[in-house]
């Protein structure tokens, strides 16, 4: 049987004095890479799944009693957030709210919200899949006070239970009295508020910064020191938050290959339009070949037809009775006045006729020259008559002359 396969995930989380990449599988404690400690926060290029910690200075992390419906407490918190003075430019990326506990309709939340303080650098190649608040990525000791160092700074993060209910950037930069005496302000300050549950010690996540003596001295609680534990990456998403500049580099790369798909479609648009031209230049140019080879089959049998064509030209008057001059000499004798002409002159050709004659009798010589124009057979003609000469002793000489109608 096959085996489901996990998938690689990678978690870029800061560190004491840098960014740390952490990788591992889902819902399970993750594995330092070495020598991971960077002072610019990149992903590898084969991780399936980018989740980006932001370290405690970035964010604002307030517990606060909020009244209302579950539903409208996003609104509650922006209004408790403003009377704090601090102002969220972009509700639905940069806050998030959680509910730790619910009372006579009050709910105890944690609200986190982006400061608009430009984030440390990281790489903007590989965009992350998730950001969260780096407290959120390991498992933290019940209703306790946890001191560490974030990115060079003193960080206190406090639990209710075993949840975050505060999470802040010391003003102190090193575990002494200043810090500890900031830190029990900060308790009497979130008690006062009625948010601050029971606290059962102080835990130091630092290897050899601070005094345990003097922490349970000046604080009155109990304190130890632990190996921090390593970041569990969950399976389902725990924030909805987006830094501003990561928000930007997502709309650039999505602009961007927008581009490239727009690109992409015209490039095939075009070799579409260029196959299709193809095809029809080919076979443009089969067909014209096609022609040119019956043109050039054609073409001995076209002179051979022009041949047979004027040959047959020059032997119509032979074969073609209407045409004969013999003929043509027997129709021009049909008129009844025919008989009394005497012809002198006859000429024909295939085009045209010509015939002079002499009548005893002028009235003869003009009913032959209208009595010509009607034979039939010379209806082809197109005659002309022009008057008769006459002579002393009353005979007439005539001509007629005829033209082939078109």
């Amino acid at each position: 049987m096959a085996r489901n396969r996990k998938s690689n995930l990678e978690l870029l989380m800061p560190g004491a004095s840098g960014w740390c990449l952490w990788s591992g599988q889902e819902n399970s404690g993750c594995t330092l890479d070495t020598g991971s400690v960077q002072g610019t926060g990149a992903f590898s290029r084969d991780a399936q799944r980018r989740v980006l910690a932001l370290p405690a200075s970035h964010v604002w992390v307030l517990p606060a009693w909020l009244h209302g419906q579950p539903e409208h407490l996003r609104d509650m918190a922006l209004l408790h957030l403003e009377r704090l003075g601090v102002r969220v430019a972009d509700p639905e990326h940069s806050l998030q709210v959680l509910i730790l506990q619910e009372k006579d309709g009050a709910y105890l939340t944690t609200i986190i919200a982006l400061k608009e303080t430009p984030a440390q650098a990281w790489d903007g190649q590989r965009l992350p899949d998730e950001v969260c608040i780096s407290a959120r990525c390991r498992p933290l000791p019940a209703d306790s006070i946890i001191l560490q160092r974030e990115m060079g700074r003193l960080t206190v993060t406090i639990t209710h239970g075993a949840e975050i209910v505060y999470a802040s950037p010391l003003s102190a930069h090193h575990l002494d009295d200043r810090a500890l005496g900031e830190l029990n302000h900060l308790c009497v300050q979130l008690g006062f508020q009625r948010v601050l549950g029971r606290v059962e010690g102080i835990v130091l996540w630092l290897d050899e910064e601070g005094d345990l003596g003097q922490i349970e001295r000046i604080t009155g609680l109990s304190a130890r020191r632990e190996q921090a534990p390593p970041p569990v990456l969950r399976s389902s998403r725990i924030s909805t938050l987006q830094p501003a500049e990561i928000l930007a580099a997502r709309r650039r790369e999505e602009a961007r290959a927008r581009t490239r798909v727009t690109a992409l479609g015209a490039g095939i648009a075009l070799a579409a339009c260029i196959a299709v031209m193809m095809v029809l230049i080919s076979s443009a140019a089969r067909e014209r070949d096609l022609l040119r080879d019956r043109v050039a089959e054609l073409t001995p049998r076209a002179s051979q037809a022009l041949d047979q064509k004027k040959a047959w030209i020059e032997a119509a008057p032979a074969v073609d009775p209407g045409l004969g001059p013999m003929q043509v000499l027997l129709d021009i004798m049909q008129p009844s006045a025919s008989t009394e002409v005497g012809m002198t002159s006859f000429e024909w050709t295939p085009g045209s006729l010509a015939l002079r004659g002499r009548t005893p009798d002028v009235s003869l010589a003009l009913q032959y020259m209208q009595e010509i124009k009607g034979v039939e057979a010379l209806s082809r003609y197109a005659f002309e008559t022009p008057d008769p000469q006459i002579a002393s002793d009353n005979s007439a000489t005539f001509e007629v002359k005829g033209e082939r109608r078109p």
